[in-house]
Parts: C-alpha cells; sequence; structure tokens
C-alpha cells in the first residue's frame, strides 16, 4: 500500500524550497547574508523542521546556501555570465597589454561610486559590520610585509561595499573588473602599499568611504569614492612611468658599459 504522507513528502520540500528562494529575494539577501535559524524559518515559513530540513538539504545541493554550525548563510552565486560576457574575452587582451587596466579604471570610477551611494542608503546590520571588519583587515596588514595581501584586502574592502549596495548585478560586474584588474596591474597596485605616504593617503580614503556610508551620507559617500578611485588610478599610473623610467636608464648604463669595453677579440 502507498504511504500518502510519503508520496506527498518530495513536493513538500519543493514547495518549502520555493518559499526560501522567495524570502531571499524579499528580503534583498546577498551573499554572505545568514538566513533565520532553523526553529525561527520552520515558523515563519509554517511548516514542519523535517520539511525544512529536507528543502534545505536541496538548497544546499544546488550550492544556492551553505549550511554551518553556526546557521545556514546565503553561498556566492555562480558568476558565469560576468566571467563570460566579460572577464573571458577581456583576459587575453589584458594580460597582454597592462595599459587595459586604465580603461577598468575608468569604469570602476563610476561604478564604485555607484555602490558607495547605495550602500549608503541600503546597507543593513550586517552589511555595515562586514566593512568594518573589511576596512579593520587592511590596516591590521599594514606593516607585515605581505604587500599582494593587502592589495586582496583592499579589493575585499570595495566588494563589501558593492555587495552592500543590495544590488546583486553590479556586486557580480565589480567582482568581476577586480579580477581583470589584479592581472593587468596587480605588481603596480601592490607597490602603492610598499609607500608609506601613500598608504597613510589609502588608509585616510577608505576610512572616510566607511564613514560617509556608515553614516547614510550617500552624497559623500559617493564623492569619498569618486576622490579615491582619482587617487588611485593617478597613484598607479605614476609607479608604471617611474618604474618604465628606471627601466629605461638600466638599459642606457649597459649600453654604456657595453660601449666602454669595446669590441672583444
Amino acid at each position: 500500500m502507498r504511504d500518502p504522507v510519503a508520496s506527498d513528502a518530495p513536493r513538500v520540500s519543493q514547495r518549502v524550497e520555493v518559499a526560501i528562494e522567495a524570502l531571499i529575494a524579499r528580503r534583498r539577501l546577498l551573499p554572505g547574508a545568514r538566513l533565520p535559524s532553523e526553529r525561527a524559518l520552520a515558523q515563519e515559513l509554517k511548516v514542519s523542521r523535517t520539511s525544512l530540513r529536507e528543502a534545505v538539504g536541496r538548497l544546499a545541493a544546488r550550492g544556492r546556501i551553505t549550511v554551518r554550525r553556526t546557521g545556514i548563510v546565503l553561498a556566492e552565486p555562480p558568476a558565469q555570465w560576468t566571467e563570460q560576457t566579460i572577464a573571458a574575452p577581456l583576459a587575453p587582451l589584458v594580460a597582454a597589454d597592462p595599459g587595459y587596466g586604465h580603461d577598468i579604471f575608468e569604469v570602476r570610477e563610476s561604478l564604485d561610486g555607484t555602490a558607495a551611494y547605495h550602500a549608503a542608503r541600503r546597507a543593513d546590520g550586517a552589511d555595515r559590520d562586514r566593512i568594518r571588519r573589511r576596512f579593520d583587515a587592511m590596516e591590521r596588514l599594514h606593516g607585515v610585509g605581505d604587500v599582494a595581501a593587502e592589495a586582496h584586502a583592499d579589493a575585499a574592502f570595495h566588494l563589501a561595499i558593492a555587495h552592500a549596495s543590495h544590488n546583486a548585478v553590479l556586486a557580480q560586474v565589480m567582482s568581476s573588473l577586480f579580477g581583470l584588474l589584479h592581472t593587468s596591474i596587480s605588481r603596480s597596485r601592490e607597490k602603492l602599499y610598499a609607500l608609506p605616504q601613500t598608504f597613510e593617503a589609502l588608509s585616510s580614503q577608505h576610512r572616510l568611504m566607511m564613514e560617509r556610508i556608515l553614516a547614510g551620507d550617500a552624497d559623500g559617500a559617493r564623492l569619498a569614492a569618486d576622490v579615491h578611485l582619482l587617487f588611485v588610478r593617478t597613484s598607479v599610473r605614476r609607479v608604471e612611468e617611474d618604474t618604465a623610467r628606471q627601466e629605461r636608464a638600466n638599459a642606457a648604463q649597459r649600453r654604456a658599459a657595453g660601449q666602454d669595453q669595446g669590441p672583444t677579440r
């Protein structure tokens, strides 16, 4: 004899799965956001904890959520469309010519300001805490000697702001651009952190961005982001020009040394 409860179970868990997706969309949750506890979620959706666990298992299998001992966390979504439409076509060009990095900066000059503006308007408690933690991580890394880690912490700070904008498209596009930026001018970006005066300026700019966002000052946050990006772009270009100038001087010295030695027999 067929068990009606057993036959209905898959349909119930599917409905619960859809209900959780609707809750995520309704609350505009972004990757890394924590969902309500199992008990609270079951009560809110008016379902049994058994059906909830089955639905959570299905979502975890799809990579939609991550189940941890501390709770259920919204996972990073697959970024196939940004990789295919942005990163993949540009990656070979960027790798071959670092000048494309400055084209990326031009795009970021509009995106970062927009992200900061909306983050100031929409950030919730979890977003603000994440931005603070990313800023603190940058500060702790300075002076350790790992400039690559500092550059990565910088990117994580900006991406936390993008996620706080609660615009999934903006966050994914910026994430893709940061990957390309790392490919194109990572060495130049890393050199910025080795210069004490430059780091102090970067730290002040990041702090101001954070403070404006936490204060809910959307226009101030946008302005702070614009000033920061202009400074970074100008500084990177200066580092690249200084490097190229030094390489030319070294080449000239090698040529002069070769001429002084005269022809060899």
